[in-house]
């Protein structure tokens, strides 16, 4: 008995170290870091008031609110500034189902943005949609289902290719996303 416990204290501990690895979002030299005044810059581009920059798994992570007062919480490449993930509020959609935007109106405002879907469905009462951004990076992006505004979206870097954030251009034939990767919160899709 004694054998197996100390066997499953190990495989937890290797698993606690392997997830503490896998959770480091940014891994860039310290040297080839923006300054943070250039992380203050793409703040204030975006319409956002920080209140904190700081850093968390080796990415620059920044709290404060953005234009229409909601608060906003991202992670960024220290090195291209590129979006890591970002979220407004607490990330969760509290909207009576008859208000909803029907999974069309979805699929067309994320083909505006230029991603390519490989799933919608629902998630803490949003849409959640999972696939490519213009690109190419996965993202899982988390929409209002009733005006279909940004409530979070992260990026996720494929392991097995060395594309650099932002570095691609957009596939041909699709529109190409704003260089940080985000589109205006709260603005509503356009259909072709």
């Amino acid at each position: 008995m004694r054998k197996y416990l100390m066997m499953a204290t190990l495989l937890a501990s290797f698993g606690a170290a392997g997830m503490a690895f896998a959770d480091d979002d940014c891994r860039v030299p310290e040297a080839d870091w923006q300054p943070r005044e250039a992380v203050q810059a793409l703040a204030e581009k975006q319409g956002w008031t920080l209140r904190k920059i700081g850093t968390d798994d080796g990415c620059y992570e920044v709290k404060g609110q953005d234009a229409q007062g909601r608060e906003v919480k991202a992670k960024l490449d220290p090195a291209t500034l590129a979006t890591v993930k970002v979220k407004y509020g607490d990330g969760d959609c509290r909207v009576p189902m008859a208000d909803w935007q029907p999974r069309e109106a979805v699929q067309a405002m994320a083909e505006t943005q230029g991603w390519t879907v490989r799933r919608i469905k629902t998630d803490d009462g949003c849409y959640e949609v999972k696939g490519r951004d213009a690109q190419g990076r996965r993202i899982e992006v988390k929409l209002d289902p009733a005006t279909l505004a940004l409530v979070e979206m992260e990026y996720e870097d494929d392991d097995d290719d060395d594309r650099d954030r932002g570095a691609n251009p957009a596939p041909a034939g699709t529109k190409q996303a704003p260089a940080n990767g985000l589109f205006t919160p709260g603005s509503k899709p356009v259909v072709e």
